[in-house]
């Protein structure tokens, strides 16, 4: 049989799958004749009356030579691409909706890529090897059903672990560890090895989430740019994907500098996706090229056309217009923000002081933000009233919450242009813009920079706050006396008194956490008081008129603390949930009713419309959950009670802070940045300062967390290595006995951090009984 017949029929069936997966549909194949030259495929095929095309590309590289040969093949159909190539990574976007489509690629295309395999294994057998390898993903996880459509003459080379590499990058879980433990083979003369690192390296870039995007970059530039130097094959494929995956997420972060050259390499190598041309486009945008920018939207355009295009890309909240409002108007933040000396990328280095720029540069960054801003409002300000009437009529506009944002981006700019009214205007519709996308997940984003700019955020001089604020208390310029002054007036709080009364709520936040809860979730809860047939106000200026009760609360910590225990508060006090009866919702609507016919909604209307069970609801909630309202708040009350000074509560709150804040329940023994936080404690008095830790190690312990009681931390006992009176050691005996765990045993790694950590403690405070312990478990 003619060698070249069964590779062309094999590939045939290969093009006829990616179509099918990539491009909208089966379509018709045009005539195509196919040979092998040394490790490359070369397809010719005719299309029209004019010459012949000829594409030539490594066997190893087929996604190329199908999105190449379809690119000619569609070439009359307009849409402008040298290679209609949708992407070469399953997650090319921050949303994964090509999975699906690559997986039934795979199923599809796999039988083909081993007769494919096979025609090159006479004279290409690395190539053919390296084929069946890269498109089964052997290096990164597959389908084990896919195993049968490997060529019985391959499987044992293709199936291979490579072993070594495999050990290493099972020693660590981090994604940068990753990428550390494979550097010295990015290199290797093995292609199989060189492969093996680009898929660990595509699977690190698709997890790659919170971590920092710049140090990513770092890690990875030096491999990533030498893979895409080689212009062709299976490790040239991959590298491809990494970029375009890796410049999609820096565009994202803000990262435009760092972004435009990798979704350039994606682009330039024949990736054909809309919302990447887009992505460089906003980038182009950032840095001034309007000309490159303008071709990359035109560019995009016959992309996600449905009658042209390729199967992604398509913006996926709405149409062009929305699309382009929306990078309009992230691009004009990001220069209001260089503008004021910040940069928009999030993982950039934050540094002290501003970066110093000049006015003039000032002022030029300013005009071209405002134009982009402008023109975005301009854009969708006709469909973002329309959304606010829907809202108003009980309409849903869900998802289309980036409305928003286009006006808070023009806020912004308007602000560091010195128009302040300006701002403030935009910052109000994109609140009632937010509430009218109805997503509750959203919240009140734009709340803080309203009050900000009528006056009454959080800035407020030197006055003591109406509650406890740990930032206040440790700011620099506090003295000892405005600190005693703000503990006793704190400390004289009943914040951990549920009032038995709901007229007497008014001495803890409840009525802020109640509404705020129905604000986040007005959309849902009046669309199904329409489906009970309850008439309730209008949902917009519902929600404007009880802003000024949330607005007041908005900046409290008191309130946060007390919302995050009562999470869904509307839920606790009323059986509101659409799986319950229509009349078990009754009471709930009753009350909304009743806040909308009230002249104003206030703490005490809110209070005096809800309902005994409500109340006794809410109350019960709120007495099960007082230990984890306010941890930090306890240590605070303990400390003063303790009469510590002020400088000592000052060194009890900022250790403690950190503490709560960081996972470091696996370290035996204080790390030094929160050793020197920890310090000050020593001048406080031991005597009464140990003795109130102490307790609040004990109530810490007798707090469930989401999986149950704990075992005790080693952080939780380093402040009393500090705050230290000789009685603790008796303490630390209890602990040794693993009297605070909560009856759970210890594993060998908890065990030994425990030893360390009380080893610490014996050791340098000299410790007898401790020590005794110690050695005698050891034993």
């Amino acid at each position: 049989m003619d060698p070249n017949a069964a590779l062309h029929d094999a590939l045939a069936e290969f093009f006829a799958a990616f179509s099918a997966n990539f491009l909208q549909g089966p379509r018709e194949i045009p005539p195509f004749t196919a040979r092998l030259v040394g490790t490359s495929i070369e397809v010719t095929l005719q299309v029209g009356e004019g010459e012949p095309t000829v594409i030539r590309q490594r066997g190893s590289a087929l996604y190329l030579l199908a999105g190449r040969l379809w690119a000619v093949a569609r070439a009359s159909e307009g849409h402008g691409q040298r290679c209609l190539l949708p992407t070469l990574t399953p997650y090319p976007l921050n949303f994964p909706t090509e999975w699906k489509n690559w997986q039934n690629l795979q199923n599809a295309a796999l039988p083909a890529v081993g007769r494919i395999a096979l025609a090159l294994d006479d004279d290409a057998h690395d190539e053919a090897v390296l084929l069946v390898r890269h498109v089964l993903d052997v290096d990164s996880g597959y389908w084990l059903e896919l195993e049968r459509a490997v060529p019985n003459e391959l499987r044992k080379e293709v199936l291979a672990k490579l072993s070594e590499l495999k050990q290493r990058t099972n020693s660590t879980s981090s994604l940068s560890g990753h990428l550390k433990v494979l550097a010295s083979h990015t290199g290797s003369s093995d292609p199989r090895e060189r492969l093996f690192v680009a898929k660990h390296y595509r699977y690190t870039t698709k997890h790659l989430s919170s971590d920092n995007h710049l140090t990513f970059l770092k890690i990875i530039q030096p491999a990533l740019e030498a893979w895409l130097k080689e212009e062709d094959g299976a490790i040239f494929e991959t590298a491809v994907g990494i970029a375009e995956m890796l410049g999609y997420k820096l565009f994202e972060r803000g990262a435009y500098a760092e972004a435009e050259p990798l979704l350039s390499a994606a682009l330039d190598a024949g990736i054909a996706g809309a919302e990447l041309l887009r992505a460089r486009w906003e980038c182009r945008l950032y840095r001034g090229d309007e000309r490159a920018a303008a071709e990359d939207w035109r560019a995009a355009e016959p992309i996600d056309d449905p009658a042209q295009g390729l199967s992604f890309g398509f913006f996926h909240r709405g149409d062009r217009q929305d699309r382009k409002a929306m990078g309009l108007g992230r691009v004009a933040r990001s220069l209001g923000k260089l503008a004021s000396g910040e940069d928009p990328c999030r993982d950039r280095p934050k540094t002290k002081k501003p970066k110093a720029i000049s006015a003039t540069e000032r002022s030029s960054l300013l005009a071209r933000a405002r134009v982009f801003a402008d023109e975005a409002v301009a854009l969708i300000d006709e469909r973002a009233r329309g959304d606010e009437a829907r809202a108003r009529a009980g309409q849903g506009v869900t998802d289309r919450g980036f409305e928003s944002r286009i006006f808070a981006a023009r806020a912004l700019v308007r602000e560091a242009s010195g128009d302040a009214a300006g701002a403030l205007d935009d910052y109000r519709r994109a609140r009632t813009l937010g509430t009218a996308a109805g997503l509750s997940w959203q919240g009140d984003l734009h709340g803080e920079d309203i009050r900000r700019l009528e006056g009454a955020g959080k800035v407020n001089g030197g006055a003591i706050p109406e509650s406890f604020d740990p930032v206040w208390f440790l700011a620099s310029e506090r003295n000892d006396d405005e600190r005693s002054r703000a503990a006793a007036a704190w400390c004289a709080q009943p914040w951990r008194v549920v009032p038995d009364a709901r007229q007497r709520g008014t001495s803890i936040p409840i009525a802020f956490a109640l509404v705020k809860a129905i604000v986040d979730h007005s959309a849902a809860l009046w669309k199904l008081g329409e489906a009970d047939g309850v008439k309730l106000p209008d949902r917009l200026e519902f929600v404007q008129r009880a802003r000024p009760l949330l607005d007041r609360f908005a900046d409290r910590r008191d309130a946060d603390r007390l919302e995050s225990v009562l999470d869904d508060a509307h839920e606790i006090a009323f059986d509101v949930l659409p799986r319950n009866e229509t009349a078990e919702r009754v009471p709930f609507f009753t009350f909304l009713r009743a806040l909308g016919d009230a002249e104003t909604i206030d703490e005490e209307r809110v209070l005096s419309a809800l309902g005994d069970d409500a109340w006794s609801r809410l109350r019960r909630q709120l007495e099960a959950k007082l230990d984890k309202l306010d941890p930090l708040r306890d240590v605070f009350d303990a400390t003063v009670r303790a009469g510590a000074p002020m400088a000592a509560v000052a060194a009890a709150l900022a250790a403690y802070r950190e503490l709560f804040r960081n996972d470091w329940g696996s370290f035996a023994t204080p790390r030094p940045p929160w050793e020197k936080l920890a310090k000050p404690l020593e001048q406080a008095d031991g005597a009464k300062l140990a003795p109130a830790l102490i307790e609040c190690i004990r109530r810490e312990q007798s707090v469930p967390d989401h999986y149950g009681l704990t075992r005790l931390p080693a952080k939780s006992l380093w402040p009393l290595f500090y705050a230290w009176h000789p009685s603790t050691e008796a303490f630390l005996l209890e602990v040794l006995k693993g009297k605070l765990d909560n009856g759970k045993s210890l594993s060998a790694t908890q065990r030994k951090t425990r030893h360390e950590c009380l080893s610490w403690f014996a050791d340098e405070k000299k410790l007898a009984k401790l020590g005794a312990a110690l050695a005698k478990r050891g034993r």
